[in-house]
């Protein structure tokens, strides 16, 4: 059996191309081949349809500033809760790690998973019964190959992240080139009598930011990276800007081709887009496309998901478990296998719009907690090394934080039973951390 050792044996064998590719590979996962049907319904109008992508694009840049700072002042592993514990203390620290590990990484990872078993099942033409197995099989499979290597785990992730990127520019290139859609579909539309556009709008960024979601997710493994000084800020503000652009592109393509109130009903948009542009054959590479895309997407959170367990194992008692990392694939497995079961089980409990709402309000809520911090660690360290500093400070991160409370409450009004049980969750961790801390 391997030798087991105690924290303290994770290597730096991450770059920038690995940063790059853990945020491209994450963020393009099978949400813009879902989403889109989303943002239609709250958006039934193709130039407001347009801006809240874009929107979704300028405050992705805004929090990845924000973040290349956190990351290079706090070059550690654990990304959010490593800024959480420095700016608000250990309670507020634990509370993120204890939700992570119940809801928001586990059912991040879990929302992805399903929508690649429906398009997996589409694509074999299996019954529905075996959309959640299949969701369930793939989270194991790769777990697996997250334990037996972060080199491993990178590599898988740099090809499946230049296919991504390739996939998309091709799939822009023809849209256009073959002249099948009509201009006409771009015709302003006005939105329903009555309509409140900053509550559609704040609706329709809820799974928006969630097809942008990953941005940061290389902060997570900062403590594994090289040159974080250099290589944290470029890879966060070059994966945004170049996601936004291809995000932008598809959904221009997919307006192109259809009206917006047939996008709305097109929850498999990405079948459709191929089999106009290819004929009934084209439904089907679209959906390997979306099954390699998905692949990516959920390799790339169990690499960095369990790192979030293992950070809070140094500091908390109910998370010492985790607090090992594999002797001899330098990876902390424990916490991996733990993310797995607990996707697993969220995938048999719900469904994909559950899943996706559930989780988002407690993700921009501590989001909002992350900016927040901002403010608290330049007065809590004004003499840090900070080897970049946002631009625009102090009304970036502000920006940032308007977003997430407005994000937060919106969502709360409009989707309150999950909201409740979200943050049930996460309040539940309040007597837990004190009696773990009683154990000490």
């Amino acid at each position: 059996m391997a030798k087991v050792e105690t924290a303290g044996s994770l290597q730096k064998v991450l770059r920038l191309k690995d940063s790059v590719a853990i945020i491209v590979g994450i963020v393009i996962g099978v949400g813009i081949f879902r989403v889109p049907a989303e943002v239609a319904r709250y958006l039934p109008s193709p130039e407001w349809m347009l801006f809240a992508w874009i929107l979704g694009g300028v405050f992705s840049l805004i929090g990845a500033a924000c973040y290349a700072e956190l990351a290079t002042s706090f070059p550690k592993t654990g990304g959010d809760y490593v800024y959480l514990r420095e700016s608000f203390g250990p309670l507020v620290s634990f509370l993120y790690a204890w939700i992570s590990v119940l809801v928001i990484r586990t059912g991040a990872i879990a929302s992805v998973a399903f929508v690649f078993s429906e398009y997996c099942a589409s694509f074999l033409g299996l019954v529905s019964v075996w959309v959640k197995p299949i969701a369930v099989i793939m989270i194991l499979f790769l777990s697996f190959i997250n334990i037996w290597g972060l080199r491993q785990g990178k590599t898988l992730q740099n090809i499946l992240s230049a296919g991504k990127i390739l996939t998309l520019v091709a799939i822009v290139g023809v849209g256009f080139i073959l002249g099948k859609g009509n201009a006409a579909h771009f015709k302003p539309i006005p939105l329903p009598q009555g309509s409140n556009i900053f509550s559609l709008l704040a609706l329709a960024l809820v799974p928006i930011l969630w097809t942008f979601g990953g941005w940061q997710e290389n902060t997570f493994v900062t403590g594994e990276t090289h040159n974080v000084k250099r290589v944290i800020p470029l890879a966060l503000l070059g994966g945004a800007s170049l996601i936004t652009i291809l995000y932008v592109g598809m959904n221009i393509v997919y307006l192109y081709l259809f009206p917006v109130g047939q996008i709305a009903q097109m929850e498999l948009i990405g079948s459709r887009v191929m089999e106009v542009l290819c004929g009934s054959a084209g439904t089907k590479v679209v959906e390997c496309l979306v099954l390699l895309s998905a692949f990516g997407a959920i390799n790339g959170m169990i690499l960095t998901s369990g790192r979030i367990t293992y950070a809070s194992s140094m500091d908390h008692p109910l998370f010492r478990f985790f607090n090992k990392v594999h002797g001899r694939f330098h990876t902390p497995h424990r916490a991996i296998i733990v993310n797995a079961l607990i996707s697993a089980i969220l995938i048999t409990w719900g469904s994909f719009n559950t899943l996706l709402f559930f989780t988002g309000i407690i993700v921009w809520f501590f989001f909002g907690m992350v900016m927040a911090g901002i403010f608290i660690l330049r007065k809590k360290f004004p003499n840090l090394e900070r080897p970049y500093k946002v631009w625009g400070y102090p009304f970036t991160p502000a920006i940032f934080l308007l977003l997430c409370a407005a994000l937060v409450i919106n969502t709360a009004i409009y989707f309150p039973k999950q909201s409740f049980f979200g943050f049930a969750i996460l309040l539940s961790g309040i007597p837990v951390y004190f009696l773990s801390r009683k154990s000490l």
